[in-house]
Order: C-alpha cells, then structure tokens, then sequence
C-alpha cells in the first residue's frame, strides 16, 4: 500500500509488543476492505503511561488499542470510557478520544467458538491472574454464572477485583487444588507459561471432567496450562480467538464494518508457523 498524508494511523500500544500479531490481523482486514489506513506496534515505557497517552492525539491517530501494563492508564486518559480498563481508544475529529473494552466480548464469542452448549454448563468460574483482561472477561461472564473466583500471586489485586463484581469472590492462591476441582470454567489470564515466563504446576489433575480450561496467552498458541488440560482430555481453547474476536470488535468501532474472522486465523496461523 501507499502511504500518504491522508491514510489514517493506527496503532497497538503497550509494553511489550513486538511479539504481538495484531499489526498482521489489523492489516490485514484493512487490505480486505481497501482502506486508507495502516495500523502499527508502538512500544510505551512509561511511569505516567496517562499523560503519554493523552499526548497521542496530537499526532492525528484514529484509534488505538492498548494491552499490558497501560489498560487502567487508557481508560483514565480517555475523556469517556466504558470501564476502569479499555482495550480500544477512538479518537474524534474534535481530538476527544473515547475508550472501549473489548475483550470481554472477545472471550465470549471465542468460549461460544469453542463451547457453544457453556451457558448451561458454566456456573462456576476460576480466574487465574487479575489484571485488566481477567477483570474484562470477568464482568462479560458475570450475568451468565453463579460465581467468579479471582486468584492472585498479588492478593491486594484479586481482592479488588473481585469486590468490584456482584458474583466475585477471592481464592488464596495457596489454595488452587480446590478452586481448579470446583471450577466449570478455568480461566489462565496471567502471562505465566508465555515467553521467559515459568509456568507453575498446576493442579489440573483436581478439574472435574466436564471443565472448560482457556488460555488468553497465543505465543505459545499450546501453552504448558492448556497441555497439562489436553492431555487429561479437558475441553480447551488458546488465546488466539480472543485475540481475533476482541480486534473484530474494535475494527468495527473504527471503521464501521465486521471483518472476516476466519481470515484472520489463516493468517495468524501462518504468521504462528
């Protein structure tokens, strides 16, 4: 494609990104549908992640997404935001910028992927980790089950996070045998087991049967949580179709039409190799 002064920017903000693939997706699907737009991973290191966001606009970005660590710093820079995290910022022609989650809804729709039947067999929800994609997914799961487990290597943080929902509740991070034998949905929403990250034994072998077990993590797409669960022949889902679902929704903020998903994990397939 050719750039030029009119084709508009956007880009993936956080710390790190070069692993990311949404610059492929996002790319992509704007070749799909011949857009003037192109989209870009810029790194952010930064003790006041706010300010530098804010500042954004000044460079005639039409939106953004943002992932770790500067999902909380979005949403406060934003002058309208849906939550206290957001995924996805939308800059308007008078330089406001408003701020959007979709990664709850990601996970939704890659669960419904993976499990079309959850709704009547999800009651039960772990959570493992409590950062702003846990609270995310949390808050799109909470009006359909009974009870979401937060568990935290940081208890401060799983206690908020789960006060902050009608059906939270906190489990000791000591004490993961027991959350993994009661849970219908194990959730793993840290970076554990991703890149230099050591992944923990976990106590799959304590999961009922019939559990779900998701992994928001794509590098590596079978991450060692989502092998320890294969191999006990537990229902599982990688990280990749949130990815893909929760973009799909921000493409759609930004430029008014739905891309094609199917299309996209082609693509990041390949890109995966």
């Amino acid at each position: 494609m050719i750039i030029t002064g009119a084709t508009k920017v956007l880009a993936l903000i956080g710390d790190p990104v070069s692993h990311s693939l949404s610059p492929i997706m996002h790319n992509g699907w704007i070749a799909d549908h011949g857009i003037d737009a192109c989209y870009i991973a810029l790194p952010l290191k930064s003790d006041d992640a706010e300010t530098e966001i804010r500042a954004l606009c000044r460079f005639g970005l039409a939106g953004a997404n943002v992932t770790v660590p500067h999902k909380r710093a979005a949403a406060s820079a934003a002058d309208e935001s849906e939550g206290v995290v957001a995924n996805v910022l939308r800059w308007k022609k008078d330089g406001s910028v408003s701020g959007f989650n979709t990664d709850g809804q990601g996970f939704l729709d890659s669960l419904a992927e993976a499990a079309p039947d959850w709704k009547t067999r999800v009651r039960r929800v772990l959570m493992l980790g409590a950062g702003g994609a846990a609270v995310s997914i949390a808050e799109a799961l909470g009006p359909h089950v009974d009870t979401i487990y937060f568990a935290n290597r940081t208890q401060a943080r799983a206690d908020a996070a789960a006060d902050a929902l009608r059906a939270g509740r906190v489990l000791r991070w000591d004490d993961l045998e027991r959350g993994f034998g009661a849970a219908d949905l194990i959730v793993q929403a840290t970076t554990l087991g991703m890149g230099a990250n050591p992944s923990p034994d976990w106590p799959l072998a304590a999961a009922k049967p019939t559990a779900i077990c998701a992994d928001i993590v794509y590098r590596p797409l079978e991450t060692p949580f989502l092998k320890s669960a294969r191999e006990r022949g537990l229902a599982t889902f990688d990280g990749l179709g949130m990815l893909i679902h929760q973009g799909a929704r921000a493409f759609e903020l930004w430029f008014g039409v739905k891309p094609d998903v199917e299309k996209a994990r082609r693509r990041l397939i390949e890109a995966l190799g």
